[in-house]
């Protein structure tokens, strides 16, 4: 153990800890921390393993609170088990405790649900259909989330992260669908997933983006159906996203089908297709390079992405996709700089973030996808893979730009780890920039040291991805004679 920690724990056992050290390791408020440490470090079921817990609670974002929190889940998993909480059995506890508020209240409410992130790391999310009742969808997100989060806190290749909380948000959408269906007794649509959800790369707090799609044989029928499914989409956005003690389902967004907010809330298959054939946009096509289905079945969903293919992927290789891309990507800044947004710090669409990445991975698939199938992957990191294997784009600049997405998506984790809220701006306070600094892992005893490498990275990511986005999209001239 490192010399600082054996004086932490040697002023712990004296009910002294030394608040110059809480304040070098990031502590916010060390006389409050202190406090708390002194109080785990007394409790019964907990003092016998300080050395194990210790090192890693105070290299959390919060370990003032993280220390509050465990001495009190310690009492209540007693209480509800009748045995001692023993961290060396949940080694990833201390730090979950200290990086997530929500994850922690979760675990004082359920204290034995600490059970499912045993081992190093915990076991992923359970693979079983989810009961199709609100309650049992609303509580599989929630352990799945902590499970989830907690194995992310232990080092695994973060890649896995998206795809969980992809297959999670997958298994209640099932759920939600047949509950839906049995409570407005209609034969359920085609479930289509867009955005993140739809490439398999979910946010730790996103919106899931729907479209619904069904049969239909005549007008007639189709005026039945369309009033029907639209009356299941409407119980089934208002069940996901109902209250319960622990949080909602998931947030619901129907904004992407066509006609947006003004359209109906679904379509018939040839009603869908009718209108990319004759309406659709250019954006559109974009969007729909992440369609996929989740749920429902799945004949009229073959049907749909068969027939919109076309829209998506021209046959003839057009520059002016490129264009269009770039476009709006200037757009979309010009207008969130208008809003009084601070871009500079704005992991997603700020210039060098997330949407940089995106962008230019989707304006190479709209050029080339018509002709080169194998390029046709709504999941950012396996088209960044596809377009490096058929050499559309240089090896070199695909592994930058896998290495950097996967940054900036780990932060934009971490930053709605805390509270479970759909956010994307990195903080400028300095405390709050430490406290990501670890969650992020930066795990320096000293915090500045950390918050510097932190802060290094971001500088070192953003410049990075904005010289491929400008050098592959902004330049005009690159796509000429293309």
């Amino acid at each position: 153990m490192d010399s600082m920690f054996r004086d932490l724990l040697e002023g712990l056992t004296r009910a002294a800890p030394p608040l110059e050290l809480l304040q070098r390791v990031g502590e916010p408020e060390p006389a409050k921390a202190a406090e708390a440490l002194i109080e785990a470090g007394k409790h019964p079921d907990l003092c016998a393993t300080r050395e194990r817990w210790l090192p890693d609670l105070l290299l959390s974002a919060r370990p003032g609170y993280a220390a509050s929190c465990l001495a009190d889940l310690a009492s209540r998993y007693r209480d509800k088990l009748g045995r001692a909480l023993d961290p060396e059995v949940f080694p990833v506890l201390p730090t979950l405790l200290g990086s997530s508020n929500f994850l922690a209240r979760l675990l004082l409410r359920h204290p034995h649900w600490v059970e499912d992130i045993s081992g190093s790391p915990p076991a992923p999310p359970r693979e079983t259909p989810v009961e199709p009742s609100w309650a049992a969808i609303h509580s599989e997100k929630y352990r799945g989330l902590l499970r989830i989060a907690a194995r992310d806190l232990t080092g695994r290749p973060f890649e896995e992260s998206l795809r969980e909380l992809s297959d999670l948000a997958d298994r209640c959408l099932v759920g939600a669908l047949e509950c839906a269906a049995l409570e407005t007794e209609t034969e359920a649509p085609t479930l289509f997933a867009l955005g993140k959800l739809g490439g398999r790369e979910l946010n730790f707090a996103s919106d899931v983006d729907l479209l619904f799609v069904y049969d239909a044989l005549d007008l007639d029928e189709d005026l039945r159906r369309n009033e029907e499914v639209s009356r299941l989409v409407r119980v089934l956005k208002r069940g996901l996203e109902s209250a319960s003690a622990d949080g909602s389902g998931y947030r619901v967004d129907l904004d992407l089908r066509p006609e947006g907010r003004t359209g109906v809330l679904a379509n018939s298959v040839d009603a869908a297709l009718t209108y990319y054939e004759t309406f659709g946009a250019e954006w559109e096509r974009q969007m729909l390079i992440r369609l996929r289905r989740v749920a429902g079945p799945a004949a009229p969903g073959e049907e749909f992405a068969r027939g919109v293919e076309p829209f998506v992927y021209r046959r003839l290789i057009d520059p002016q996709a490129i264009s269009n891309v770039r476009d709006m990507k200037a757009r979309i800044e010009a207008q969130r700089r208008g809003e009084g947004r601070d871009l500079d710090r704005d992991l997603k669409e700020g210039p060098g973030g997330i949407r940089d990445v995106e962008f230019l991975v989707q304006a190479l698939q709209l050029l080339y996808g018509g002709r080169q199938q194998g390029i046709r992957n709504g999941n950012v990191l396996h088209a960044l893979g596809a377009l490096r294997h058929f050499r559309l784009l240089p090896e070199r600049v695909a592994e930058s730009l896998r290495n950097t997405y996967l940054w900036l998506r780990r932060a934009e984790h971490c930053l709605q780890l805390v509270d479970e809220r759909q956010t994307h701006r990195l903080p400028r306070d300095r405390a709050a920039q430490t406290a990501q600094a670890r969650r992020m892992g930066y795990r320096e005893l000293d915090a500045d040291q950390a918050r510097n490498r932190y802060l290094d990275a971001w500088t070192s990511v953003r410049t990075e991805v904005r010289g491929h986005f400008e050098d592959l999209v902004l330049a005009r001239e690159t796509w000429a004679d293309v």
